[in-house]
């Protein structure tokens, strides 16, 4: 596990690419997913809020199929102070370019929040998924912002207690896991469920 962890690019090894790419969204690779979602997918310059039960949880199965896609293009996929189960399910599947990864652990001094903020802004990347451990709806507002200037999608995990308060983010999923298996739901602005599907 040492080199696979060892095989991610970190922030010193930065290379700016050019963004690519006209559509509005997306796709996730996953037909229910694609029905639930605003437009049809993912969007290519917005934020996109998951609530997981917990840190344990590994949402990756929603993401990979447009990972894959979006790891072929040139920009960088940045994972900013990401779980184990999450880093290590991007590592395992082989389909991804593990080049184009980048995991960034913000210095203790600095807020994941305002590291997403700055690398959304950046242009580099295609993807920013960040894991703050914090809900702010002011900030949610300024993470917008940003992957609308930088063209790029940003993607925050929240646990089920942050999750459940008002939130500044428009698109807003909630991810369930049990003994039969996962389910997805779309929730609004307060935390209401508007449609769920099983996956």
């Amino acid at each position: 596990m040492k080199n696979m962890i060892n095989s991610l690019h970190h922030l010193n090894a930065w290379e700016p690419q050019a963004a690519t790419g006209s559509s509005l969204v997306t796709a996730s690779g996953i037909a229910v997913l694609d029905d639930m979602l605003p437009g049809g997918g993912w969007p290519k310059r917005g934020l996109v809020e998951i609530i997981l039960p917990d840190p344990y949880s590994n949402p990756m199965s929603l993401l990979l199929p447009a990972l894959i896609r979006l790891s072929q293009q040139g920009r960088w996929i940045a994972l900013v102070n990401p779980t184990y189960p999450a880093r290590s399910g991007l590592l395992k599947e082989a389909a991804i370019n593990h080049d184009r990864l980048l995991q960034v652990n913000p210095h203790p001094g600095r807020s994941a929040l305002w590291t997403a903020e700055s690398m959304l802004y950046s242009g580099d990347c295609s993807v920013v998924m960040a894991w703050p451990n914090c809900n702010t709806e002011l900030m949610g507002k300024r993470l917008q912002k940003a992957a609308a200037r930088g063209k790029a999608l940003g993607i925050l995990f929240r646990y089920e207690g942050l999750g459940t308060q008002p939130s500044g983010v428009e698109t807003r999923l909630k991810m369930e896991v049990d003994a039969q298996g996962r389910a997805v739901y779309l929730l609004n602005s307060k935390g209401d469920t508007l449609t769920g599907a099983a996956l």
